[in-house]
């Protein structure tokens, strides 16, 4: 195990810890000193528990910011770049309640790994019900921004070696999606 790999398993075990206690700063605070001292930039857990910190402040618009500097600045990878995409969707159907707004991220997903292009046809269909029912006129949210890589700082901690295969579950994905669904649920 390399020291990369220890810092990964320790940041994502304190964002566990602190996400089990529901304490948003707490997980903000964590998963950005995950992002820039321990490389967790590069691939969707960090992000993940970003996500679910601003959920847990009740602050769907910045879990959407979140998605955006990720896929703007950080994610490269298509694969991995699909997942951060049906979040964003995710997220702006159910929390930011823009269904037509969330179509265009839920479909790009449909074209991910099996594991999660199942859920992002679901949940697509699910937008395109919900966008004929909506009477929102004015977007809630912009589309989807695409990759550049500007204002990558250079005191940012490298990627975990080897990546894990581009397009692989994250390992948070099974505590986090369920969370950020019940937190849509209960809203």
């Amino acid at each position: 195990m390399s020291p990369t790999d220890e810092a990964h398993i320790a940041y994502r075990d304190a964002c566990l810890k602190l996400l089990d206690e529901a304490d948003w700063h707490g997980l903000y605070k964590m998963a950005m000193a995950w992002r820039v001292a321990g490389g967790g930039m590069w691939t969707p857990d960090a992000w993940l528990m970003d996500i679910c910190s601003s959920l847990l402040h009740n602050q769907p618009k910045t879990a959407v910011h979140c998605c955006d500097m990720a896929l703007r600045t950080w994610i490269e990878r298509p694969q991995d770049r699909l997942t951060m995409r049906y979040l964003r969707g995710l997220l702006i159907l159910d929390h930011v309640r823009d269904p037509a707004r969330s179509i265009d991220d839920l479909q790009s997903a449909q074209h991910a790994q099996p594991w999660l292009a199942a859920l992002a046809d679901e949940d697509s269909k699910r937008a395109e019900l919900a966008s004929l029912r909506s009477k929102i006129k004015v977007a809630r949210a912009g589309p989807s921004p695409a990759f550049t890589g500007e204002h990558r700082a250079s005191h940012v901690a490298p990627a975990a070696q080897p990546f894990p295969e581009d397009g692989a579950i994250p390992t948070l994905w099974r505590v986090a999606l369920p969370r950020i669904r019940a937190q849509s649920a209960a809203n």
